[in-house]
């Protein structure tokens, strides 16, 4: 549970920075994703295959997951799915989020997606990671934590996992 609660400003704040993060992800609107990011990012994606960086600076981030080799790839469409989520804050400019999310992924043989290739759906609890910056809350980071995937997800990335851990 919950340390100490939110006020009800702050977490219409924070979840709406986490709906961004979802919908740039499966929009590929990566400005839109830029426009919600502290100015480095600490991202973990240790349990997805690739690693924990601390302090990544935001464009490197946006590059990574933009690229067409992870979520940037047009023959790639995916459904971030968050469920019920809770917030603890964690000093006067940090928030931690904590939300259920069914992260759905299909790729197809071609740009007119009409064949799949493969899918991987992963079901996690993933962690967001807010923090005040000069009176406006933004998102400074994730970690998806999780509990077991479907189809054949470890394929989905599996050139992301030797591009990036390279």
């Amino acid at each position: 549970m919950p340390t100490t609660d939110i006020d009800f400003k702050d977490y219409l704040e924070v979840s709406r920075l986490s709906f961004e993060w979802a919908e740039s992800y499966d929009t590929k609107d990566w400005d839109r994703l830029r426009r919600i990011l502290t100015s480095t990012v600490t991202i973990d994606y240790s349990e997805i295959g690739l690693q924990r960086w601390e302090a990544m600076d935001s464009e490197e981030y946006v590059a990574m997951v933009s690229s067409p080799d992870f979520l940037g790839a047009e023959t790639l469409k995916t459904q971030h799915f968050l469920g019920q989520s809770w917030y603890e804050r964690v000093s006067a400019t940090e928030v931690t989020g904590h939300h259920q999310i069914r992260a759905a992924h299909q790729a197809y043989t071609g740009p007119d997606l009409t064949e799949v290739k493969v899918k991987g759906h992963c079901h996690a609890v993933i962690e967001h990671y807010y923090r005040k910056v000069d009176g406006v809350w933004k998102l400074a980071g994730l970690k998806p934590i999780v509990r077991w995937n479907e189809y054949q997800f470890e394929e989905v990335f599996k050139a992301v996992q030797q591009k990036i851990n390279a």
